[in-house]
């Protein structure tokens, strides 16, 4: 068993984050980094009154809030283990969580990605689809139709551009340093950046099996819908524009053109070509096109 961190980054979760610590102390993690940023309520409190009695608890408390991504990257700074682990507060991981995302490690892994559970506020399942399951494989669009791929690299990630939440992916601490963390300039999708720098270090592995319950609350932060997308194409333009390579630039513009004409055909035939399907076919299609533009003119970048 390698040494596992587990970094909690929270704010205002003094009514969840003794039940997010307890879930990660019942596995076997070396040590356990709460990242209270800022919080005004007793998060801070109530974490230090659990590591009293647990010398693996560490809090860094930060005086003021500087968001999820710099809470993670400050816990990834102050880490020591040789994976980590990034959970967020409201969430609970599922016993031998850790234990079944390592068996899926391989020497080539920057990551493993495990299958996770939706809850509401009273822990209860709802249903989110298939997010957790069908549209976390890996594909490709060729040929206008979308492929299965055997890699989890940036082009299936924007092709889907749905990501696990953290706390169902334990990274190799050498992949996220070496990608520099969580990109704390974006304020939307930062969780896809990272994956996508991360497939750049080593594979992404899945993990076929649930490892978190994760918690939707329609007031959470990822459920902002109107916000959220209208940051992500923000933060889409910015993962292309910024990658490495020629190569990769083009195919991370295709995999987000692939997904904007998915969701076009998606809407067209599951509507009535009227009103607000209309619109969303009509607004997809021409991101698609946009995104295509972009690949084109990041070659010359």
């Amino acid at each position: 068993m390698v040494n596992v961190s587990v970094v909690i980054p929270a704010y205002n979760a003094a009514a969840t984050i003794a039940a997010a610590i307890h879930s990660a102390l019942q596995l076997e993690v070396g040590e356990l980094i709460v990242v209270d940023d800022g919080s005004t309520d007793e998060t801070a409190l109530i974490t230090r009154g659990l590591a009293v009695d647990n010398p693996r608890i560490h809090l860094i408390a930060r005086p003021t809030s500087g968001g999820p991504a710099q809470a993670r990257n400050d816990g990834l700074a102050a880490s020591s283990g040789d994976f980590i682990l990034f959970l967020d507060s409201d969430d609970e991981l599922t016993p031998g969580a850790i234990g079944t995302l390592q068996s899926a490690i391989t020497p080539a892994s920057a990551a493993a990605l495990g299958r996770f559970t939706a809850v509401n506020n009273v822990g209860a399942p709802i249903d989110i689809g298939t997010w957790s399951t069908v549209q976390l494989l890996p594909v490709v669009r060729r040929r206008g139709r979308l492929t299965p791929t055997t890699q989890l690299v940036g082009e299936a990630l924007l092709t889907r551009l749905v990501v696990p939440p953290p706390g169902g992916i334990l990274i190799r601490r050498s992949a996220a340093l070496a990608c520099g963390g969580y990109d704390i300039s974006l304020h939307r999708s930062e969780d896809v950046a990272f994956l996508v720098a991360l497939a750049r270090q080593g594979e992404l592995t899945l993990c076929p099996h649930e490892v978190l319950r994760y918690r939707r609350d329609p007031q959470q932060r990822s459920q902002a819908t109107t916000a959220r997308q209208r940051g992500r194409q923000r933060a889409l333009v910015s993962i292309i524009w910024r990658a490495p390579s020629r190569v990769e630039r083009w195919a991370l513009a295709r995999g987000a053109s692939a997904h904007h004409l998915d969701r076009a055909s998606v809407r067209w035939r599951a509507g009535n070509h009227r009103g607000r399907d209309l619109t969303v076919a009509v607004r997809s299609f021409l991101l698609a096109i946009a995104f295509r533009v972009i690949g084109i003119l990041s070659l010359a970048h």
